[in-house]
């Protein structure tokens, strides 16, 4: 009996090494200049990752982002769509706006991780994305995001340039750490 007992109890202790942790980050907030009518144009925003997600050794779990869109124009809805670069040349507190005929070179590598949608005047309007690209952000000290945005539909009473501002993005991460070697001290032969 005591022989079953041991057989049935290996696999739980075996699981039970390794460590899985949920980290949100601190929330942070990028504007986005709006600076082209009808053609879209694309702005390059350097984002810095907080300390909590870089140089991890973690297995990734689950990762997901919620913020919210701010239109904040009287009269402009805005379309746009998020795509994310682990290369770029903006710096945080400089983006580069690139045009329709000439996105950035790494454009093509970079992964759309928020869908196009439009942004009515003066909304805030939640996002949620669990996309899969996210996960390579992990680890990194800085990634660029590249968003393509324009404007679709204009009223009276604000001029260009505007601005579309992703406000409290959180970065939601759920990490599991191996403790390797372990699983030797309380494997069969262990017990």
């Amino acid at each position: 009996m005591r022989r079953h007992f041991l057989a049935l109890l290996c696999p739980l202790l075996l699981t039970a090494c390794s460590a899985e942790l949920a980290v949100d980050t601190p929330p942070q907030s990028v504007t986005i200049p709006v600076t082209s009518v009808i053609k879209p144009v694309y702005v390059e925003v350097a984002v810095d990752m907080p300390a909590e997600t870089q140089e991890l050794n973690v297995d990734v779990k689950d990762i997901s982002v919620s913020l919210n869109v701010f239109n904040p124009s009287r009269a402009f809805t805005l379309k746009s769509s998020a795509r994310l670069s682990l290369t770029g040349n903006a710096t945080p507190d400089k983006p580069i706006v690139y045009s329709d005929n000439n996105p950035p070179p790494y454009y093509a590598t970079a992964e759309e991780f928020l869908p196009e949608a439009s942004y009515p005047p003066n909304t805030r309007t939640p996002v949620f994305t669990d996309s899969p690209t996210l996960v390579k952000a992990i680890g990194k000290k800085r990634v660029w995001v590249i968003v393509n945005n324009t404007v679709t539909q204009a009223g009276i009473g604000d001029a260009l340039p505007l601005e579309l501002r992703l406000e409290d993005i959180v970065l939601h991460v759920v990490v599991s750490k191996p403790f390797q070697g372990l699983e030797g001290a309380l494997g069969p032969s262990g017990l």
